[in-house]
């Protein structure tokens, strides 16, 4: 059992949210600047700080529906300790007044859906296992 696989991936963004919070970080100033990749006549198109917290959440939560459908015997662990994550994220939503934003809020409810997810793929592939007729 690997501490660094058990522990869910939003757990990790969290805490890189909330270190960019405290180091007070512009979260809408852009952080790359797209004109130059994708063609946008006349029109600016930035990838904000944001944008980019919302977009690593949407593939992480496809890493961690990926972990809960492929892992073993573990998955149970994993699937408690991602809940426990959406938990934290509901506290840290509710308690702390920088984190009162719409893209924390998105990965709140990703997480909380990497959560259910997980409990739906567990209670899926136990009852595989077991034949009730």
């Amino acid at each position: 059992m690997s501490l660094i696989r058990d522990i869910s991936t939003f757990l990790w963004i969290m805490l890189f949210y909330i270190f960019a919070r405290y180091a007070a970080v512009d979260l809408d100033m852009p952080s790359l600047n797209m004109n130059y990749i994708i063609w946008a006549p006349d029109d600016q198109f930035f990838l904000t700080t944001k944008d980019a917290f919302i977009i690593a959440g949407v593939f992480l939560l496809f890493i961690e529906i990926y972990k809960a459908a492929t892992s073993g015997e573990y998955s149970v662990m994993e699937t408690i300790v991602s809940f426990f994550t959406s938990v934290a994220y509901l506290a840290i939503f509710l308690l702390w007044h920088r984190a009162h934003t719409v893209e924390f809020f998105i990965l709140m409810l990703m997480s909380f859906l990497d959560a259910i997810g997980g409990f739906i793929i567990s209670i899926n592939a136990a009852r595989k296992d077991i034949s009730i007729k």
